[in-house]
């Protein structure tokens, strides 16, 4: 079964990983059907999240696991938020680099309400999260909303790729299932 001729929960059921424990995302974003390739879904998914309005976006981000944090220690996240923390060693932190991180989340969350929120695909070492890190704290609310927006972004279409050959333009008429 594919995901365009998928009764709608078995469709939701290969959407709703793509995007963090946010399943009204897919359930809005179905009606998008027929996805021509994999680009239009990711794009479906993020025009739900773009005119879902902001009070609905940060609610979004809050789902979010941190950076090495609580539920990634109690082994509670999400498949793809493991695979990607643990690419990048998050799950094997030294004591200096997890109370490093721990004290960057905790000033991120403090100064913007929801975790911090990085498409950690395009993040090549620990070096460069902890400056990127840094870094945002500096934004302004606005700014940083953005560019979460337009981290999930790249997080959704990563993670389309992944599950659709990795290719933007396959084609999910020829795709499979997760399963």
């Amino acid at each position: 079964m594919t995901l365009n001729a998928a009764a709608d929960d078995q469709a939701l059921s290969i959407m709703e990983p793509l995007v963090e424990r946010s399943a009204w995302v897919c359930e809005a974003s179905l009606a998008a059907r027929p996805f021509a390739d994999s680009a239009a879904l990711a794009e479906a998914l993020m025009e739900t999240i773009y005119r879902s309005g902001m009070k609905r976006q940060r609610a979004l981000f809050a789902v979010h696991p941190e950076l090495a944090g609580s539920e990634a220690m109690a082994g509670r996240m999400t498949a793809a938020s493991t695979g990607e923390q643990a690419r990048l060693g998050l799950l094997a932190l030294s004591r200096e680099e997890a109370a490093r991180l721990a004290a960057l989340n905790t000033a991120y969350s403090a100064r913007f309400g929801y975790p911090f929120i990085i498409a950690l695909h395009r993040v090549p070492d620990l070096g460069t999260l902890f400056e990127t890190f840094a870094r945002r704290l500096d934004h302004s609310a606005l700014e940083e909303h953005a560019l979460t927006l337009a981290e999930i972004a790249s997080v959704i279409e990563s993670r389309v790729n992944r599950l659709f050959g990795g290719s933007p333009a396959s084609s999910l008429a020829q795709a499979e299932t997760l399963e």
